[in-house]
């Protein structure tokens, strides 16, 4: 039997709790104003995560942690699409000598990490639970430790909620972009700005669209601000970033 309502009511802890610990499998819908994540769950253990966001694709992940290139997606994409994209990418990538299982694993931990800390410090997500039959020749998730990974995705989302203020907004300024200013941004900075492209008006917003601990995202900003390419401004009643 399926169920379905407002993660405010229902909070994500207690729902992959109810899911692990009564040994479901199914797919967990999760879905806020910037992205839709879809947990796929067989006998109560996540065995994959699927986001609508390219940031935090599988191939993009193993890019920004040094493990390949975009070239190496690109072929891994080329031949998937040759087989009807029945082999995933990440075993695509694989069997062409890219990564090792290890490797994609640590991905996909990550990627689950990151889904999770995005789905805790939005407000007003909703979730769907679709029960159905998983068959799965090999879990990208079975090597992975569940637990340690919800709890440190808590820890984040506490402690960003606790220092950060959704009122806290942030703009382009209307400083033409120069193209050798462009080349010298790095990945994380290039996320925060096409978030800003596309909406994104405070650091709570911000954190969701892109993944980004406080630490991390404070840097980010601090050094987009230092170029001249953003602004952050403090509204009244909001906690001041320093």
């Amino acid at each position: 039997m399926g169920f379905y309502g407002d993660l405010q009511d229902l909070p994500l802890q207690d729902i992959l709790h109810v899911l692990s610990s009564h040994g479901k499998s199914g797919r967990l819908t999760l879905s806020i104003p910037t992205d839709e994540i879809t947990l796929v769950f067989h006998r109560g253990r996540v065995a994959s995560v699927t986001t609508s966001d390219e940031s935090l694709r599988i191939g993009q992940l193993l890019i920004d942690q040094g493990y390949i290139t975009e070239e190496h997606v690109e072929q891994a994409l080329a031949l998937q699409a040759v087989e009807d994209g029945r082999t995933r990418l990440g075993d695509m990538l694989v069997e062409l000598g890219f990564v090792n299982h290890q490797q994609i694993w640590k991905a996909v931990a990550a990627q689950f990490e990151a889904s999770l800390f995005r789905i805790l410090i939005q407000p007003g997500g909703t979730f769907v639970f679709t029960p159905e039959e998983v068959e799965l020749d090999e879990s990208l998730m079975e090597e992975i430790r569940i637990e340690p990974i919800v709890l440190n995705a808590m820890r984040m989302a506490d402690e960003w909620l606790a220092t950060h203020a959704k009122r806290d907004t942030v703009s382009l300024t209307d400083v033409p972009f120069v193209p050798e200013i462009l080349d010298r941004l790095e990945r994380p900075e290039l996320d925060v700005l096409l978030a800003i492209l596309n909406g994104a008006t405070n650091t709570f917003d911000l954190a969701a669209k892109t993944g980004r601990s406080r630490d991390e995202l404070d840097e980010v900003l601090d050094r987009l601000t230092t170029l001249g390419l953003i602004e952050r401004t403090a509204r009244a009643g909001a906690v001041p970033t320093t």
